[in-house]
């Protein structure tokens, strides 16, 4: 859509009492216009949050986007390069761009999140040292979601069990991340409905039921966000954390030391 078109859309779910919006995709670095919308949300009152790669988030990326944005979520799925490369993350540097990455993102002042999703390739690692070195104040784990006719034939073999994916998160649970939490895991099931998606064309778009569907945004919001999103899941999975940076006395979940 045109950028008028993106500001109308950003207006409406600010006035829907969207508190938070998170620009990922695909690779929203590409995009000619992301830090402009990302003022444009934070100038609506929204935290805003991009999630990338980082292969193109250098010292001039992060810059743009600096005071705009609160929150930078780097993809790193595993410790190795060659992982990642095999993977489709880079040609066997991800590993070493991500953590320069992080470093920018902690030297300009913007909060750090990693998020690792959990495949065949992974679920036997230890995360621990690379996690440390990132030093993130949130890591979300993710067990692969495999969605038909979306990733279901690039993803063959990548799926991991319930089982396993609970042995990594079992590994990796205590690990005290900078802002005092913990990790947050997120199995398929948590997933499955419980977030609010719009597609780069201003539809809303479910994965229940493990498919893509696409409903009209105008009539979603008319009813209602909360009759949307599965709240239950979304509370269970960590959806409410300080993601404003104020340390919410009471609010959040259980905090490490």
């Amino acid at each position: 859509m045109s950028f008028e078109d993106g500001k109308i859309l950003l207006k409406k779910l600010s006035d829907s009492g969207i508190e938070k919006i998170n620009f990922a995709g695909g690779e929203p670095l590409l995009h000619p216009r992301l830090s402009d919308y990302c003022k444009e949300a934070k100038n609506l009152g929204m935290t805003v949050s991009v999630t990338t790669n980082g292969s193109r988030l250098d010292q001039n990326m992060v810059s743009q986007l600096s005071g705009s944005v609160d929150w930078i979520a780097i993809s790193v799925d595993s410790c190795l390069d060659m992982v990642e490369a095999a993977m489709g993350r880079g040609r066997g540097e991800h590993v070493t761009n991500a953590l320069n990455a992080a470093n920018l993102v902690h030297e300009a002042g913007i909060h750090l999140k990693v998020n690792t999703t959990i495949t065949s390739l992974t679920w036997q690692e230890n995360m621990h040292p690379l996690i440390q070195m990132m030093n993130p104040d949130r890591w979300k784990v993710m067990q692969m979601l495999v969605i038909n006719g979306e990733n279901d034939t690039s993803s063959i073999g990548l799926g991991v069990s319930s089982a396993q994916f609970r042995e990594f998160a079992e590994r990796h649970r205590s690990i005290c991340l900078r802002s005092g939490m913990y990790p947050v895991f997120e199995s398929v099931d948590d997933m499955e409905g419980s977030y609010f998606m719009i597609t780069p064309d201003g539809q809303v778009m479910s994965n229940v039921g493990r498919h893509i569907s696409r409903y009209d945004l105008d009539n979603i919001l008319e009813h209602g966000v909360d009759k949307w999103v599965d709240s239950g899941k979304y509370l269970d999975r960590g959806g409410i954390y300080d993601w404003k940076g104020l340390h919410m006395d009471g609010k959040d979940k259980e905090t490490c030391t």
